[in-house]
């Protein structure tokens, strides 16, 4: 080891471990102390059943010494001698130390009796030191071991996983008493990759440094390129944080401040990021943490995040609170309202960037058809089961099975969270059809008949966004799209209004995925079934178009799924029997769909057109067939309700279709509840 030594302040209790073992050992109470700490009387092992006392403990250090069984520390007698379970003794120790106050005669004040060590904040390296507090962490690194009672005690007292003082360059550093070391743990505060600082954890949870030390933020190089940022106190808060955030798969640096006060040179280094969630402790030093790093930072981009203790609840930090009042890290991290940040320039790709990148597999809620950040279009008749296809889907995300039993459409996690506004059945109905589908899951919320609006200032819309962002879903469902906005759906202007908010939530929330429901025709029969109504701006939107259509076979009732995706592959007259209230795959029940290659073609030539405007010669060459061909279908279409408009068709001005009206009736507010 080098020169450098982890200082720690002494005791001001002449004798903090009396008390502690009186309990086991009350003739304690009736000892003289020799100068050195040592009872001058023997005491009776309490592990080896001794004839003749063997054992002695000393008032000072802690250490309880028999010369059959050894040395222990408190950790270890709590666990070795007195058979108490680890994690009992570590909460024990953690508060007799806590609760151990000395009284100043002087002032009359009451102080803790291990009380921290405070370094010079002045940083004046010696020649060589950078290069000695590596070798000096390289040494303390190779001696940790997961079996030392102080790393043991450490890790189980706050559920931190062994690999993470293994990842965060922690040592141990033995006891020496010629050099006058205590046994402690060690870890490094690194700035730019170098280390400036090195702290040490006694094992009677006092706090040292090595001299020259000058503390920064604790995984301060973590902040790089980030846009957010958790700030805790003390790093076994922010290794149980960080660890809590990675267990639910989110991505954002924690640091955490070496006292309770924030400095104001650390401003510097949160230039770029937009949100910080400060997560303090339950107790009066961490109102001071709290009010500097609001006045550093700024109170616009700073988030307080009070952890909910509750009547009878133990401790007062992160650590307590997760393992002894038994929350899990999903709770934890469900109390950080983290944003989605993007920058502004991340969608800018270079060409060479892209030369070299593999594409990438969709963040899959269910594999080949719906993911992360993507809007799904389930879209068919009224009264074809859309609804019912709907709820299968939330209970299969829910409960973590394929959706309606179908072998690739396999859900990627389960227990998900999703929102389904539904604007269209009677409490009744929709009552029903809970109950019929959707047995066995759980964090689904379904505002109901609330009139929410996708338009700004629509106070319904905000009310569902509060809820959004405290909720956070998985998925959202709107049932159905039409009752959602007011205006024409041919105009693109309106369905550009529609849409945004619902590009505004993707952005924001980018682990959401939404799945819309629509209506195309009024009647089944019609040739024109999955001509997807309104303005091309819908159809444009969606990264995937779900077409459902309801059939029925002997005494069997189900719907055919027809679905073309962005990502995945296209799937064609997928069968679904309906069962208790539930879409299911079952190999033996199918429905062929079979079209004549006219009805083929006008079913595609009604989708190009209510794209865009086609010139005569463009639907020729796509449909290929003649200009009378076209023609002929045109007039079917118009038959049909379709208002299509021509233009041009002299020399030097190609004919040109352009649809301007939908078929009249075709209204999914006038349907009723049945649907």
């Amino acid at each position: 080891m080098k020169k450098w030594r982890v200082d720690f302040n002494e005791s001001l209790h002449p004798e903090p471990w009396r008390d502690f073992y009186a309990r086991y050992f009350p003739e304690l109470d009736r000892m003289d102390i020799k100068e050195d700490g040592f009872t001058v009387q023997s005491l009776n092992c309490l592990y080896h059943s001794d004839r003749k006392p063997s054992a002695t403990v000393n008032v000072k250090s802690g250490f309880y010494v028999c010369h059959v069984c050894g040395s222990f520390s408190p950790y270890r007698f709590l666990v070795e001698i007195a058979g108490i379970a680890p994690e009992d003794a570590s909460y024990f120790i953690n508060d007799y130390l806590r609760e151990l106050y000395v009284k100043d005669e002087r002032t009359g004040s009451y102080l803790r009796a291990f009380p921290h060590y405070d370094p010079s904040h002045t940083y004046i390296p010696t020649p060589g030191q950078e290069e000695e507090f590596e070798e000096f962490i390289k040494e303390a690194k190779a001696r940790l071991r997961p079996e030392l009672p102080i790393v043991q005690e450490y890790i189980t007292a706050r559920g931190i996983k062994y690999e993470m003082l293994e990842r965060f360059e922690w040592g141990y550093v033995p006891h020496d008493e010629e050099a006058g070391q205590v046994e402690c743990l060690v870890v490094p505060f690194r700035v730019r990759g170098k280390i400036r600082a090195i702290r040490g954890r006694a094992y009677d949870g006092r706090k040292g440094a090595v001299k020259n030390s000058r503390f920064s933020l604790w995984n301060l190089d973590s902040l790089e390129g980030k846009s957010q940022a958790v700030i805790v106190e003390g790093e076994s808060d922010a290794l149980r944080t960080i660890q809590a955030l990675e267990a639910c798969g989110v991505d954002i640096p924690v640091v955490s401040i070496p006292g309770n006060n924030f400095r104001k040179e650390w401003k510097r280094e949160f230039e770029g990021i937009r949100t910080v969630y400060l997560i303090p402790q339950d107790d009066d030093a961490s109102a001071n943490f709290v009010r500097s790093a609001l006045a550093v930072l700024g109170e616009e981009r700073c988030k307080v995040v009070e952890l909910p203790w509750k009547r009878g609840d133990v401790g007062k930090d992160i650590c307590e609170w997760l393992t002894r009042n038994n929350h899990t890290d999903q709770e934890l991290v469900e109390l950080i309202p983290l944003e989605e940040h993007q920058d502004r320039f991340s969608r800018y790709y270079r060409v060479e960037e892209l030369l070299k990148r593999e594409p990438a597999e969709p963040d899959w809620l269910v594999r080949g058809m719906i993911a992360r950040g993507q809007k799904i279009l389930v879209q068919g008749p009224p009264k074809q089961m859309k609804t019912w296809f709907v709820l299968s889907l939330l209970k299969a995300l829910s409960r973590g099975e394929n959706v309606c039993g179908v072998p690739f459409w396999k859900t990627t996690v389960s227990g998900i969270k999703a929102v389904m506004v539904e604007e269209e059945h009677s409490t009744n109905a929709l009552i029903q059809r809970v109950q019929q589908s959707l047995a066995g899951t759980s964090n689904i919320v379904i505002p109901h008949r609330t009139g929410v609006k996708l338009l700004p200032k629509n106070p319904e819309f905000e009310d569902l966004l509060k809820f959004i962002d405290e909720f956070r879903p998985d998925l959202l469902v709107l049932d159905p799209l039409r009752s959602f906005f007011d205006g024409d759906e041919n105009d693109s202007s309106v369905m550009q209004q529609v849409f945004a908010p619902l590009n505004m939530l993707l952005r924001k929330y980018s682990h959401m995925a939404v799945v819309v429901v629509d209506h195309t025709a009024k009647k089944p029969s019609d040739v024109l079934v999955y001509a997807s109504r309104g303005s091309s701006v819908k159809g444009a939107e969606m990264d995937g178009v779900i077409d459902i259509r309801k059939f029925q076979k002997d005494e069997d009732v189900g719907v055919v799924v027809t679905g073309e995706f962005r990502d995945a592959e296209t799937v064609e007259n997928l069968s679904l029997k309906f069962e208790d209230g539930n879409l299911v795959y079952d190999d033996g029940f199918r429905i062929n769909i079979k079209l004549k290659d006219s009805e083929v073609r006008l079913q595609k030539l009604a989708k190009l057109l209510t794209q865009r405007s086609y010139t005569q010669k463009e639907l020729t060459d796509l449909l290929k067939v003649s200009d009378q061909t076209v023609r002929n279908d045109i007039s079917k279409l118009r038959a049909g309700g379709f208002t299509i408009e021509e233009e041009g068709g002299h020399q030097g001005s190609p004919k040109t279709y352009t649809l301007t009206k939908t078929p009249d009736g075709w209204k999914a507010d006038d349907e009723d509840s049945g649907e």
